[in-house]
């Protein structure tokens, strides 16, 4: 845990010198000066709106492990899930996994009940951004349409294979007798197959569903009114697609918390909506420091709490585990 909270300080480190390295090519001067043009109530708006995100896929993941038959008050599963925030910026979805140790440790629920728990997140996060990009998708060209076609398409095959998990099923008995060993691993897997498949049933999917977009499209508008603010001429949809898309290569590159792919991204799209450069670097800066970097604060301000309910007996450990 330690290392985890030096590798997300010196990804904020990373962050601040590369934002710091492009408003110098592009004019420092002016970049601060178009930041130092947003007024509290814009930022007050932005941080309220990017909270809304959270608090929808909190509850998201609430109902995710209710679902599951995972019992744990609604306030633990927000503390658990906003700690988890902490380690977005770490290498290997460490704060994913932080929030099933949290489970583990304070309720004595077994990583292979609750690794849904983890799938079901990242399942709601893709549909939901990937439903915006094409909300969006008209107010760009082709070649942006053909990435997010590609990746919607994707989504649709694993969405359908976790429906119907006989194909991923009949792969991890494969698996098993090329290896022939380890049989609880691969029976574990198997279990985990078959519950994640429960998340899709068609009204808590639908539900779900409808509480990452709203969750996700919070964030969106917080980029428009941005924008708008900065004085950029640039609609909803276009701001929509352009966060929503951005998001979507970011999590793509696998890079943690999708640090630089997903600012590069969101910077080359604003330019490419003319967008002055200055302008586009700020609002850049701006969006990520209240959305990413916002949610990792929360995180460290919540890690302390939940650290000090792991560290106390739990009265449910040996029900949960049974």
């Amino acid at each position: 845990m330690r290392r985890a909270e030096y590798a997300a300080v010196i990804t904020a480190v990373v962050f601040v010198a590369a934002m710091s390295a492009a408003g110098i090519w592009f004019g420092l001067d002016e970049v601060w000066h178009r930041m130092a043009e947003l007024s509290p109530v814009v930022l007050v708006g932005l941080l309220a709106l990017s909270a809304g995100n959270y608090v929808m896929r909190a509850w998201r993941w609430h109902l995710y492990g209710r679902h599951l038959d995972i019992e744990v008050p609604a306030g633990r599963t927000a503390l658990y899930y906003v700690a988890g925030f902490a380690m977005t910026t770490t290498p290997g979805k460490l704060g994913e996994a932080l929030r099933l140790w949290l489970l583990e440790r304070c309720h004595g629920y077994r990583y292979e009940r609750t690794a849904p728990l983890l799938i079901g997140d990242r399942m709601g996060d893709a549909v939901a951004i990937t439903l915006l990009c094409l909300t969006g998708l008209s107010s760009f060209g082709a070649a942006y349409g053909t990435g997010t076609l590609v990746a919607a398409g994707a989504l649709v095959v694993a969405l359908l294979m976790l429906l119907r998990p006989t194909v991923p099923l009949r792969v991890v008995l494969l698996a098993y007798g090329l290896i022939g060993r380890w049989p609880r691993l691969f029976g574990a897997t198997r279990g985990v197959v078959r519950k994640t498949s429960r998340l899709l049933d068609p009204r808590v999917f639908a539900l779900t569903t409808a509480m990452g977009v709203i969750g996700w499209l919070c964030e969106c508008y917080a980029l428009h009114w941005l924008l708008i603010d900065l004085g950029a001429q640039i609609t909803l949809q276009q701001s929509i697609f352009v966060f929503a898309f951005a998001m979507l290569v970011g999590a793509i590159s696998m890079l943690p918390g999708g640090l630089g792919s997903t600012e590069a991204t969101m910077f080359a799209l604003l330019t490419l909506l003319d967008v002055p450069a200055d302008t586009a670097l700020a609002a850049t800066v701006i969006i990520r420091l209240t959305t990413l970097w916002f949610a990792v604060g929360l995180g460290f301000v919540a890690l302390p709490a939940a650290f000090k309910l792991a560290r106390q007996p739990s009265e449910n450990r040996l029900t949960a585990a049974g």
